[in-house]
């Protein structure tokens, strides 16, 4: 594939391989760095592949197509001076729509906020530009962020690649960021996680997702659903790809995370697990796990009761981000009810009846917990797990208020400890689980979580642990 481009004046032959969609980012970027792919044909191909696949808009809310051709001549020339600002100059990115981006709104998922424009870039997203990358648009999410499901019958939502009969959910609330990258439309997405929102949808889509510790990345320019526990991170293809865009989010000067020693590695899988779990999930993780432990990896069995002890006190009915997200869009949605998805408005609404002593003293238990977390596992390098109970349920699962309460619920349920314990996290795709026989077979990913601090540890540990896992190939055609 080659086209032409003028830039002052001079006339350059672009070049770009047919493989590109199925391509690693820094693949991407070591052919712009190389000459053999162009950031200019690069980024027009990438508009023209979500124009093509997503035209009702379900995955992109919104092209930013004249900034990101902007932005790709300005690496186009760049790479011609051999002044290129990182790995990732000139690769495209796509944003979750609660990040501001001069150029468009930032919706948050919901019609209350379609005609809400950006005047500055969020300083997260600033940061990856100033590298080099393309902002190539905006994705989808559940209202508010407020869901793990991804689900979101007012804006639009993309339905689970990996099952081609049966409308499964993408999981969310970052649904946009993973289908964006599962299905090849970019190399890289930006999503939030304020209980499991990047690391869900990754899981359920076969890729990798991070959720760093809280005040890493700042998150000016991202609208709040919880300012106690909103975090940002990058979802990815590979670890290396995600650490690559980690590693600009958070203005890390190393280029790669320290190597690992598996035979030094010790996990704690927690004999207490709450067993909401699917069989074919259980299973499909063990394996995983036997398969690392022929390479020298130790998991141990042990006592963790500070993982139940997370869910016995959030299902109390105590949900502090409840509590800050209707502090936060409660006028805004009391104002136009009826423009947002019930079941998102309500879980919100049960904000509202919670006093400020209820917050506070849920708020000191888990900080108890969590020190009791990580004074229990720090003999541990991590703690893994199942990223979630069980894979993506069917759409028709949601259609009513209890079965949508539940999948919710249980899709939360392991993610949700990093958040509320202050933890850091990353998800690896570990295999495949039917959902029932005869169904199409579905990913499951495995969990990692560390203190806050440890990021780059975690990331040592992914990138040794990802080389032994299975590898399924990502619906890209």
């Amino acid at each position: 594939m080659s086209s032409a481009l003028i830039v002052a004046g001079e006339l350059f032959v672009l070049k770009l391989p047919s493989k590109w969609p199925s391509m690693s980012a820094l693949a991407l970027g070591a052919g712009i760095e190389n000459g053999s792919i162009d950031p200019v044909l690069l980024t027009e191909a990438a508009l023209d592949r979500v124009s093509a696949r997503d035209p009702h808009g379900k995955t992109f809310y919104a092209l930013l197509a004249d900034r990101a051709l902007s932005e790709a001549i300005a690496a186009h020339d760049r790479a011609r001076r051999g002044l290129r600002r990182s790995a990732l100059d000139g690769v495209p990115i796509a944003w979750k729509d609660n990040i501001d981006a001069i150029g468009g709104a930032t919706t948050n998922g919901s019609k209350l906020f379609q005609h809400r424009t950006a005047s500055k870039d969020a300083a997260v997203l600033a940061r990856v530009v100033r590298a080099g990358g393309v902002t190539l648009g905006k994705t989808a999410l559940t209202e508010f962020a407020f869901s793990g499901l991804g689900f979101n019958p007012t804006m639009g939502s993309p339905r689970n690649p990996f099952d081609p009969d049966v409308a499964r959910a993408p999981g969310g609330s970052s649904a946009g960021p993973a289908d964006a990258v599962a299905r090849g439309l970019t190399p890289l997405a930006v999503g939030t996680d304020t209980a499991g929102s990047v690391r869900i949808p990754a899981a359920w889509q076969n890729l990798v997702g991070f959720k760093p510790g809280m005040g890493t990345v700042p998150l000016n320019g991202i609208m709040p659903l919880s300012r106690s526990r909103d975090t940002v991170g990058p979802l990815a293809r590979n670890v290396a790809d995600a650490w690559a865009l980690w590693a600009l989010m958070s203005r890390s000067s190393q280029s790669q995370p320290p190597a690992m020693d598996l035979k030094r590695l010790h996990l704690l899988w927690p004999m207490d697990m709450e067993m909401d779990l699917a069989p074919a999930v259980v299973d499909t993780v063990q394996e995983a796990l036997a398969l690392l432990a022929r390479q020298g990896v130790t998991v141990h069995q042990d006592a963790l009761p500070e993982w139940n002890a997370v869910q016995t006190a959030l299902d109390e009915g105590v949900l502090p981000t409840a509590a800050e997200g209707w502090a936060e869009w409660g006028d805004a949605i009391e104002g136009s009810p009826d423009a947002v998805y019930d079941n998102v408005r309500e879980r919100l609404r049960s904000g509202r009846k919670l006093n400020a002593a209820a917050v506070a003293g849920a708020n000191t238990k888990f900080t108890a917990l969590g020190q009791k977390f990580l004074s229990r596992s720090a003999g541990f390098d991590a703690v893994v797990s199942p990223t979630t109970p069980g894979v993506a349920p069917r759409l028709s699962r949601l259609e009513t208020q209890d079965g949508y309460a539940y999948e919710n619920a249980r899709a939360l349920r392991f993610t949700r400890i990093a958040n509320f314990l202050g933890l850091c996290a990353i998800t690896l795709p570990c295999g495949m689980a039917l959902p029932a026989k005869g169904s199409h077979p579905m990913p499951v990913g495995l969990m990692l979580m560390a203190r806050a601090g440890d990021e780059a540890k975690l990331f040592a540990m992914a990138a040794a642990l990802e080389v032994h896992l299975p590898k399924t190939a990502l619906p890209i055609s």
